[in-house]
């Protein structure tokens, strides 16, 4: 017989729905664009960083190619990436932050972690980059909840009165990551990793002072 425990345990362990859901979405989107340039449709790709990127000079005047799309674009731009490089490096990242992080605050708070840091990444990138773009991928909302991992668990060990060794090297390997990639890969948009940061790691701290001692 299975203990209760036991179950509770592994469905903790287990990633979201929403957030295997994101992942076969990005997965397909990209997985189209692929085929669709095989098949002699390389514009497809263009396409859909016109209509679904972050553009920082839609930010600031407010039109786009369709309706809305100064403030959409805010939220499709996580669901684009660059290749399958980009989209592995991104989807693994995804799938073993949240796991962790559904394990101490839950599906919800950090769906909500999600979105802000993806906006807040987006912001960010905007207010430094003011006539760049296309701006895309998950990385600055994936940032977002590692450095609310981070954040809420530093918080809490800090309440418990904890060693914070192990968190502050954390914290450093964040860092290290992101100084890495921007040094390896000069594309990359380390604002949107910064804003994403930020907003995260400020919300895991609040979301950890707001937990009963």
């Amino acid at each position: 017989m299975t203990d209760r425990a036991d179950i509770g345990m592994a469905t903790a362990r287990q990633l979201p729905r929403w957030v295997s859901g994101l992942i076969v979405a990005c997965c397909l989107i990209e997985l189209l664009l692929q085929l669709a340039a095989m098949l002699g449709y390389p514009a497809a790709r263009q396409a859909a960083m016109m209509l679904a990127g972050f553009w920082s000079p839609l930010m600031w005047d407010g039109y786009g190619l369709y309706p809305g799309q100064s403030l959409l674009m805010f939220l499709t731009y996580g669901i684009l990436h660059a290749g399958l490089l980009h989209l592995a490096m991104n989807m693994i990242s995804l799938a073993v932050v949240a796991r962790e992080l559904n394990r101490l605050i839950g599906s919800g708070r950090m769906a909500l972690i999600y979105v802000a840091s993806q906006i807040g990444a987006a912001l960010l990138f905007g207010l430094m980059q003011p006539q760049a773009g296309p701006m895309i991928g998950a990385s600055g909302a994936i940032f977002g909840i590692a450095a609310a991992l981070v954040g809420y668990a530093a918080m809490i060990g800090y309440r418990r009165g904890r060693p914070m060794g192990q968190l502050w090297r954390s914290v450093a390997v964040i860092v290290a990551l992101n100084v890495a990639i921007t040094l390896l890969v000069p594309s990359i948009a380390w604002q949107a990793h910064l804003g994403g940061a930020a907003t995260g790691l400020l919300m895991g701290l609040a979301m950890a002072l707001r937990r009963p001692g």
